[in-house]
């Protein structure tokens, strides 16, 4: 099964910008779950465990993208 819902309509470089950002939000998702964190002095468990999976997510989906890529 695949991860990814990619659209088969989309062309190489809206694929390539597509994968770009899926790997940004994972970046930045990661960076807010940890930082805030950090900022609050408090370790939120839910939080960090939810930004680790939505990290998790985004980075597969990225990755998928680009090995579609690949394929053509």
């Amino acid at each position: 099964m695949k991860l990814v819902l990619s659209c088969k309509i989309m062309t190489k470089k809206q694929r390539e910008s597509t994968a770009k950002y899926l790997y940004d939000m994972s970046k930045g998702i990661a960076l807010v779950a940890i930082v805030g964190n950090f900022i609050k002095d408090k370790w939120d468990i839910p939080v960090i465990i939810l930004g680790f999976l939505a990290t998790i997510i985004f980075f597969f989906w990225a990755y998928n993208l680009e090995r579609e890529i690949e394929h053509e």
